[in-house]
């Protein structure tokens, strides 16, 4: 709202383009004045003199006498852009009232102007505005504007307040020093705040650790490169912390600070690890029946051999060496085919780690050589070498696991399934699955990410494999489409390049 009249400002020996482009905006007239002898020389009535740190640093009690003498009862205000120097005696003069302050973080979070205005207000409105204007009924007019103004004032901290304490998530803002400048109530508690004094403390001196070097590492990078928001979960205590965090940018298009949304997904995660565990015991089942099917041939060695040792009678040396050697082979190969199925099942913690992308795809194969669908599959791979992810081993296993037995399932285990690898743009990998199959029917299409949605018979099906693969790639920052006709599918898995992600984590820690 601006003022029916232009009130002058004097910023002595204060050149600050930002504060005097909000004191025009608001309806002030900003005037650079050099020092304090020069107030002398103006001319025209002033309504604030706000006067910069240094230029009363020194001899503050001369200082103050000549302010007093040449402000003419105006307020005085100093600028503060350096509160670590402030001056005992300065110091002094702001406790007891004497001056008022002006920070330069409040220049740059557009908060100065409601500042100039109080003081502008609170001064002796009618003594400034009889200075500009003799009319009685503009006097009125202006006196009706100061209130529709302390009006809306008051209204946006009430709204403020409101939606700060409304919002179901928790909610902190930092400005670029390291100052809290806000948080909500639903914000102490995730974080297991206790301290009342949290508003403009150091984050340092409040967060958890790991809180902290998240902030760290944000505010490092908001004026570099920079996303137009970013995710993290962060483990604090029990709790597993889903953070949201955005550059809070001014008219400038400058960062003034970061703004960070929190919330607690710990129930979340428990049901997704246990739909993950859900998952792989389903497709366990049906590599059993391969399983047990490939076990019987060595076993069958192993049988056969122990028997031939027993009936005989005498032992030749060369002989049993070699017997021996066999029924070692197959016990190692036995166990082979046992570990691969538990690693496979066994639940492991998230463990984000570099892995190369044909070693993923190669592991997840080794997963289904022994199932009997697979036997007249044929595999063909184009892997571009050098490729590599970054993320948990076994749940990018999980991912193309899911899509591979749906493929065979497809191809009635007949068929071509052709694994194919290469860089993509903007520092992403692309895995393409391709199978010969009878292709997905157009009224499946739309449906089949959906959780519990499957097309085979009942009992041979979860409804839950790509669902799975989805949520996964999801959480890894990738994508997962397909294209599909009879005799012709192909899956396509897009996940961010783990050198990217080295990248990132270099530039987070300097």
């Amino acid at each position: 709202m601006h003022h029916m009249n232009i009130a002058n400002v004097l910023l002595v020996t204060i050149d600050v383009p930002e504060l005097s482009s909000q004191l025009l905006s608001h309806g002030y007239n900003p005037l650079l004045v050099p020092d304090i002898p020069s107030i002398l020389d103006i001319d025209v009535p002033f309504a604030v003199v706000l006067i910069s740190q240094e230029a009363i640093g020194g001899a503050m009690a001369e200082d103050m006498e000549r302010l007093y003498f040449v402000s003419n009862g105006v307020p005085i205000a100093v600028y503060i852009n350096d509160p670590g120097r402030i001056s005992p005696a300065l110091k002094r003069a702001l406790d007891e009232g004497t001056l008022d302050r002006v920070y330069a973080h409040e220049v740059a979070n557009g908060l100065a102007t409601s500042r100039i205005d109080r003081m502008y207000l609170g001064a002796g409105l009618d003594t400034v505005v009889r200075a500009y204007q003799q009319a009685a009924d503009e006097k009125d007019l202006l006196q009706k504007e100061m209130n529709l103004r302390n009006r809306i004032v008051e209204h946006e901290r009430e709204l403020n307040v409101n939606i700060t304490g409304s919002i179901t998530s928790g909610l902190v803002v930092v400005d670029t020093t390291g100052s809290i400048f806000l948080i909500n109530e639903y914000a102490r508690r995730l974080l297991k705040l206790t301290k009342n004094d949290i508003v403009g403390a150091a984050y340092r001196e409040v967060f958890p650790e790991k809180i902290s070097r998240f902030v760290e590492n944000a505010l490092t990078r908001i004026s570099g490169r920079w996303k137009r928001h970013e995710m993290k979960k962060i483990t604090v205590d029990d709790a597993v912390l889903e953070i949201a965090s955005y550059r809070m940018n001014d008219y400038a298009h400058n960062p003034v600070g970061l703004l960070m949304l929190i919330n607690d997904i710990s129930e979340q995660e428990n049901t997704t690890a246990q739909l993950y565990r859900s998952e792989k015991l389903a497709t366990v089942s049906t590599m059993l029946s391969g399983l047990a099917h490939e076990l019987r041939n060595p076993l069958s060695i192993i049988s056969a051999r122990s028997q031939m040792a027993l009936k005989k009678t005498e032992w030749d040396r060369e002989w049993a060496v070699k017997n021996f050697e066999s029924i070692d082979g197959q016990v190692n190969r036995c166990a082979s085919i046992l570990n691969s199925l538990l690693d496979y099942t066994r639940y492991k913690a998230t463990q984000p780690m570099l892995h190369k992308v044909e070693d993923v795809l190669d592991e997840t194969l080794t997963h289904v050589e022994y199932q009997n669908i697979f036997d007249g599959i044929k595999m063909e791979k184009d892997y571009q070498t050098g490729l590599v992810v970054f993320g948990d081993r076994s749940r990018f296993v999980q991912i193309f696991l899911n899509i591979v037995v749906n493929a065979a399932d497809a191809m009635s285990g007949k068929g071509v399934l052709r694994l194919r690898t290469r860089a993509d743009a903007r520092d992403t990998v692309l895995v393409e699955i391709h199978d010969t199959g009878s292709g997905i029917e157009s009224a499946a299409k739309d449906r089949i990410f959906d959780p519990f949605f499957t097309t085979k018979e009942p009992g041979k099906g979860t409804g839950l494999g790509l669902a799975v693969a989805y949520k996964i790639i999801q959480d890894s920052g990738g994508e997962i489409w397909f294209a599909s006709e009879p005799h012709n599918t192909s899956f396509f898995v897009r996940l961010p390049s783990g050198k990217r992600k080295v990248y990132e984590r270099k530039t987070a820690t300097g």
